[in-house]
């Protein structure tokens, strides 16, 4: 017994390469937990919260003056913005026209005040809602999620920011059923 109680003790005593007070990280290990810090959301303050929550509300405002009664002038107004072509003789039209073009929000609303001004001005699309995504995060112009009813223009507009994947798959069905339809209307007509 009294063996390997010194054992143990001497044991407790040296220094060996892997015990647990000698362990330092690798480089995998160091680029993990730098790559998770930066994953982390940044934690804001109550001033920080209110000040954005005071932009949204401004962007809101300003979307709703933008687009004012909803009708179909307003909608065309909106693909006129955005520099859609084509001839548009309906809101649906518009809608399916809007809803497959990746723009921001804000950059909607920035264009129309210098094409208000007299200028000319485009917002910036992206290929894929991905782009989108990491534009809208990295500049933080989020527009509120739920100030948004989804059959109205901004509702045409909104893509998923937090799961791009989302909105893909959404855009592939809604063609999938758009195809399923001409097919059938192509198997009455004969």
């Amino acid at each position: 017994m009294n063996s390997l109680r010194v054992f143990l003790l001497r044991s407790l005593s040296h220094q060996r390469p892997y015990s647990l007070n000698a362990y330092k990280p690798n480089s995998l290990t160091k680029a993990t937990s730098q790559l998770n810090d930066k994953k982390k959301k940044k934690r804001l303050t109550k001033e920080e919260q209110e000040e954005r929550k005071k932009k949204q509300k401004e962007v809101v405002e300003k979307f709703d003056e933008f687009i004012s009664e909803r009708k179909f002038k307003d909608w065309k107004k909106l693909c006129d913005t955005i520099s859609l072509e084509g001839e548009f003789e309906s809101i649906q039209s518009c809608r399916e026209a809007i809803e497959a073009v990746h723009v921001n929000i804000y950059d909607v609303l920035d264009a129309d005040e210098i094409i208000q001004a007299g200028g000319k001005a485009r917002p910036q699309r992206f290929s894929t809602p991905y782009e989108l995504s990491e534009y809208t995060k990295r500049a933080e112009k989020i527009y509120p999620r739920w100030m948004v009813i989804r059959s109205e223009p901004e509702g045409a507009l909104l893509k998923n920011i937090d799961n791009p994947r989302l909105d893909e798959e959404w855009q592939r069905k809604k063609e999938e059923k758009k195809m399923r339809r001409k097919k059938e209307a192509r198997v009455k007509r004969e």
